[in-house]
């Protein structure tokens, strides 16, 4: 982005005066919009530049073709490595290093998670046996219980991902469960 620098024969324009407003005007400021008119107590110009706004980021979001960031899969749910490698802009020995990568990332993602998940889950356990049984205890117990199943979740889904990276095709998750390959992560 250019800086504008102006004509350069003209002498350049004088700086600024930080003059003080009067106390008078200080205190009436907020009272302003008295003097305005009808529109003006409407915030119809207020309306106009946030429609505005919208309308340009609106644009924005319409603006040119996007590339298509989807993995591109074959017959069968089948990994179509050179047509990824080709839509992501790589080579297939660069998409394959990040395949790999990926393997490992998830695997580390699902044990994390699924490692939190017991160790939060036991912690709600003991709580849950050692604390006196109340309306409150009893509710807080229960509001806890969807954290722990959604660590569980977001382990299973990276579980699933790890699974559909290592068989190299896409795969349901009941073909996860259901599999006679090695159900952990690797």
């Amino acid at each position: 982005m250019a800086i504008p620098l102006g004509d350069p024969g003209l002498s350049p324009p004088p700086p600024p005066t930080s003059k003080r407003p009067s106390i008078v005007r200080r205190a009436f400021r907020g009272a302003g919009w008295v003097g305005g008119s009808i529109p003006d107590w409407m915030g119809v110009r207020r309306i106009r530049r946030s429609a505005a706004f919208i309308s340009h980021l609106l644009g924005l979001l319409r603006g040119g073709p996007r590339r298509d960031n989807r993995f591109k899969v074959g017959d069968g749910g089948r990994f179509n490595l050179p047509g990824a490698a080709l839509a992501y802009g790589v080579s297939v020995s660069e998409l394959e290093a990040r395949l790999v990568a990926r393997r490992r990332q998830t695997a580390r993602i699902a044990y994390a998670a699924f490692a939190l998940a017991c160790l939060f889950f036991a912690g709600w356990l003991w709580q849950a046996l050692s604390s006196p049984w109340n309306a409150v205890r009893i509710a807080s117990m229960v509001y806890f219980l969807p954290f722990c199943a959604l660590l569980v979740l977001v382990g299973f889904y990276h579980a699933l991902l790890n699974f559909q990276i290592r068989i190299g095709r896409m795969a349901s998750w009941r073909e996860y469960l259901a599999t006679n390959e090695p159900f952990w992560p690797g």
